[in-house]
């Protein structure tokens, strides 16, 4: 008579394996999500604190020209801050805003600054970071 082994793994063993699959990619996706979105989330804020670094330094570069005339071409697809009437472009100039998010750069009389808004709509909600904090 003729012994015959066989090898591999039994049922019981591949279900176990299996189920602890299921159990790890149930708690591990969601978590992946919400990273994602906390990413986006950070990036619109680091884009505003930016924009608004930019433009203090163009005011402070130029010190003659009129802060309320600041402003940037296109803050969503990015370019330069532009000073004065007509509006002049400086040296400064900012990257594209983050994906899922808006900007918008003015000067702000109340407050005697300028307003580096940036809007993300990343997660489903609206977040808005003025000057780098989130409002």
């Amino acid at each position: 008579m003729r012994n015959r082994k066989t090898q591999g793994f039994t049922l019981i063993e591949l279900l176990i394996v299996i189920a602890i699959i299921g159990i790890l990619a149930a708690v591990l996706i969601p978590n992946l999500m919400n990273a994602r979105t906390t990413a986006a989330l950070r990036a619109a804020q680091a884009h505003s604190s930016t924009l608004y670094t930019a433009a203090m330094a163009a005011l402070a570069e130029d010190v003659t020209a009129d802060p309320s005339t600041i402003a940037i071409g296109n803050c969503t697809t990015g370019g330069a801050i532009q000073l004065g009437t007509p509006a002049a472009n400086t040296d400064y100039s900012v990257n594209a805003a983050p994906a899922q998010s808006t900007c918008t750069l003015t000067w702000s009389a109340a407050l005697n600054d300028v307003q580096a808004s940036v809007v993300s709509t990343a997660g489903g909600g609206t977040t808005t970071f003025i000057n780098g904090v989130q409002q």
